[in-house]
């Protein structure tokens, strides 16, 4: 499941993601996000904030060629979730163009201020 949270910071897309994502939510949730940021603020700063029954990707989702590619991104957190995201974060960051970070639940403050800091939204006024 993958949904719209009230907005942490302007011109960050913030998501809660819990339990098994699809191609679905992809689709029509994230993909959506993504475009409106890029078209309205010129940049795409993504907050995501996952419970621990978050288990990944649905495996169908990832098998279609095209199915699930995450489009460029200028930056993004993810907040809490099972242990392993904070793993799979450190391996993802070399090979993905944007500044991407993780910070544990308790933490948060922490992490609603690094992608404050990466919004041009703020740098501009």
């Amino acid at each position: 499941m993958l949904c719209q949270i009230p907005e942490i910071t302007k011109g960050v897309i913030s998501l809660f993601v819990s339990g098994r994502l699809t191609a679905v939510d992809y689709r029509t949730k994230l993909q959506p996000a993504i475009k409106s940021a890029r078209d309205n603020w010129g940049q795409v700063c993504l907050y995501i904030e996952a419970d621990v029954l978050l288990e990944g990707w649905e495996t169908k989702s990832l098998s279609g060629i095209g199915e699930v590619q995450l489009p460029p991104f200028d930056a993004l957190v993810l907040v809490g979730g099972p242990d392993w995201v904070g793993n799979a974060v450190r391996l993802l960051g070399p090979f993905v163009a944007g500044e991407i970070a993780w910070y544990p639940l308790e933490r948060k403050a922490d992490a609603i201020q690094w992608i404050h800091k990466r919004s041009q939204l703020v740098a501009r006024g």
